[in-house]
């Protein structure tokens, strides 16, 4: 286990509540004091799924200096990129969260990095988080596809509808012989 890793597991509370805080500012003031004062998950099912996420996210992280791969990250950073994807930002917005995971590192283990020396640790650490954009990305991607299908399929059902009460389209599993 790297140096960087240890320090992780070592401060990864404060690093998730950092973490977390730094996502929440992307939100309306009103929102963010919500989520971060309900801590029912049932009434709260959004920063629940965040703080899920994001804990997985930093335990795999910590437990793995391998370069990610979606297979092992990408069930963390779902519970994350779901919500975000379908919430009125734009792609960048949407997928800065894991950006702010290194400004929340950088704060947490600054002193210890200074310290020890560990400025290329701290530097392929973050290379690893700049891989997990990329796996955002891609989930990001998937999400807002499934929504423009979604609405597609919603436009042609109602379409479909409308022509049907309009007498412009014929039923052809009807018994009505002036189709």
């Amino acid at each position: 286990m790297s140096p960087t890793s240890t320090l992780l597991l070592q401060k990864k509370d404060a690093i998730l509540d950092r973490w977390f805080d730094l996502t929440l500012a992307t939100y309306a003031p009103e929102t963010a004091y919500f989520w971060k004062k309900q801590k029912d998950p049932f009434a709260n099912p959004v920063a629940h799924r965040f703080k899920s996420g994001m804990r997985g996210t930093l335990d795999a992280l910590a437990g793995n200096d391998e370069t990610p791969t979606a297979e092992v990250y990408e069930p963390f950073l779902d519970e994350i990129v779901r919500v975000r994807a379908v919430q009125d930002f734009t792609p960048s917005q949407a997928l800065a969260f894991i950006y702010l995971l290194k400004k929340a590192v950088r704060e947490a283990l600054w002193e210890e990095v200074a310290g020890q020396g560990l400025f290329v640790e701290l530097f392929g650490l973050e290379s690893r988080i700049d891989v997990l954009a990329l796996i955002s990305l891609d989930i990001y991607g998937k999400c807002r596809e499934k929504l423009y299908q979604l609405r597609i399929n919603q436009i042609n059902t109602q379409y479909s509808r409308l022509l049907k009460r309009a007498g412009l389209v014929c039923d052809f599993t009807s018994d009505d012989p002036e189709c």
